[in-house]
């Protein structure tokens, strides 16, 4: 009885439909057996489907395949409708096509639901005119001839979406580039729909078959490079800014210094060429028979003129004049070595070796200390004959050697040579440098020191920014029409 209730129901469903009613007795074949017989092609065939997609061509598809239907009349028919369609076979790579078709109306069914698929596994074309459901990220949107084409990418494939403009163009949720779509539609492999912007297009049968599953990211490619650019710019503005600040401390340090130098230029350094002249005076009255007086009077005029030097000495290294005028760290040394070394019967030899480099102050002021330090010691108490003061620019780091060949002294009495060495070892150790000192008896004194230059980054940085400006700006004149390029050292000035 359920049966005969089923046959009557479908004979009524034919009578009422409109399109022309399927014989009982006629054959057919699956899409797939027809794709997979080269000899059918050109021949007409039956194949029984479900309407996927309407419009020209349409679409149909069935348990083994899908295939592509050309000259189906659409008046009477809706997706979801079973039909049994009859037209000559023709094969191609990207899929099956009847041409010159006519169909009979089964009945009419719900749409069926799509395959869930990949856009990898739809490139490789086991899906093609199948309908299928997959997501995609959209890069861009376009219109051509009043069509929509959507061009969107899933991981590494890129692909597009067509939807024809009498498909509801004007129903399209808003579309934003970097957006997610969930995309409903017919797979064609077909050159005419992808239009070789992708490896394949999804056929989309109305504005409902979009939905926007995520917005666009609220960061983009050139968002993160203008934010990294941005911090770049602040980081390099504050390093300078800290080194700026560096700078001015011990700009305030050195005139603190220099201030301190003349006050006691103006009081310690005069009182004592006031005494000398003092006790020069009372020599010069004591009686002839006071030779106990008079050496008294030599020896403290003696001590007032060693204690008057070493006020001077003191007062120098508080005044290093040469860097205060703002010279080179070469020029420096070589007024301390020409000053130290002056109406004294030895041979004095300064030597620059490398390229010279820019170095921060404090290490200019360091090295300039060490070396007067180094030859005040070398005058004082090696009696030398000959005195080397050599300064290297090395790849890595400036060294500073200062070499005499006096009387030297043996490596254990180090510390007994006053505080001179080690106020030289503590402002190496300052400026994080390495220093050493090598003596034998009857061979000389060598004293080495050595500064990296690991910690000017910030100013061979700057030097490669300016050098980098300075040559876009002459490219730029040059591609401006009746431009020159102008020297740079016209523009600095």
């Amino acid at each position: 009885m359920g049966a005969l209730c089923a046959f009557l129901s479908v004979v009524m469903t034919l009578q009422a439909a409109p399109a022309a009613r399927a014989p009982r007795s006629a054959p057919y074949a699956s899409i797939a057996e027809i794709a997979a017989l080269p000899q059918v092609v050109g021949e007409m065939v039956t194949v029984r489907g479900t309407l996927t997609f309407s419009g020209n061509p349409s679409y149909i598809q069935d348990s083994t395949g899908g295939a592509a239907i050309r000259g189906l009349p659409a008046q009477g028919l809706r997706i979801g409708d079973e039909l049994l369609v009859t037209g000559s076979a023709q094969e191609t790579e990207a899929g099956l096509i009847l041409s010159g078709s006519h169909a009979a109306l089964l009945w009419h069914g719900s749409p069926m639901p799509p395959l869930s698929v990949t856009a990898e596994e739809a490139t490789l074309g086991k899906f093609a005119d199948l309908l299928i459901e997959l997501n995609g990220e959209l890069i861009d949107t376009k219109k051509w001839n009043g069509e929509t084409w959507l061009i969107l990418r899933s991981g590494h494939q890129k692909f597009v979406a067509h939807l024809d403009g009498g498909q509801g163009n004007s129903l399209l949720p808003a579309l934003q580039a970097g957006s997610v779509l969930r995309l409903q539609g017919i797979c064609s492999l077909r050159p005419g729909d992808t239009r070789y912007m992708g490896g394949f297009a999804v056929l989309l049968r109305s504005a409902q078959d979009i939905s926007v599953t995520a917005g666009p990211p609220w960061w983009s490619l050139t968002d993160l490079l203008e934010l990294g650019i941005l911090l770049a710019a602040l980081i390099l503005a504050g390093h300078i800014a800290a080194v700026q600040m560096l700078k001015a401390r011990f700009q305030a340090i050195l005139a603190e210094r220099a201030k301190l130098g003349h006050q006691l230029h103006d009081t310690l350094a005069q009182s004592f060429a006031g005494l000398s002249f003092q006790i020069q005076a009372a020599r010069k009255i004591v009686p002839g028979n006071s030779e106990r007086l008079v050496r008294h009077l030599d020896l403290a005029l003696d001590m007032v003129r060693h204690s008057h030097s070493e006020a001077h000495r003191s007062i120098m290294m508080l005044r290093p004049q040469p860097l205060a005028e703002g010279a080179d760290l070469q020029s420096a040394l070589q007024t301390a070595l020409e000053q130290s070394t002056t109406e004294c019967a030895l041979e004095a030899r300064f030597v620059t070796r490398g390229t010279a480099a820019r170095l921060p102050l404090a290490t200019t002021d360091t090295l300039y200390r060490v070396a007067q330090e180094a030859i005040a010691n070398a005058l004082r108490h090696g009696r030398p004959s000959a005195l080397d003061v050599y300064l290297d620019y090395l790849p890595a780091s400036v060294r500073l050697v200062v070499r005499d060949n006096g009387v030297g002294f043996k490596s254990g009495t180090l510390r007994t040579q006053g505080v001179g060495l080690a106020g030289m070892r503590e402002r190496m150790r300052a400026v994080r440098g390495n220093f050493s000192v090598e003596s034998e008896p009857g061979k000389g004194t060598s004293v080495c020191a050595e500064v990296s230059l690991r910690t000017n980054v910030a100013g061979r940085l700057m030097a490669a920014v300016r050098q980098g400006s300075a040559s876009g700006w002459i490219r730029l004149q040059r591609m401006l029409p009746g431009r020159k390029p102008t020297p740079a050292a016209d523009r600095e000035g």
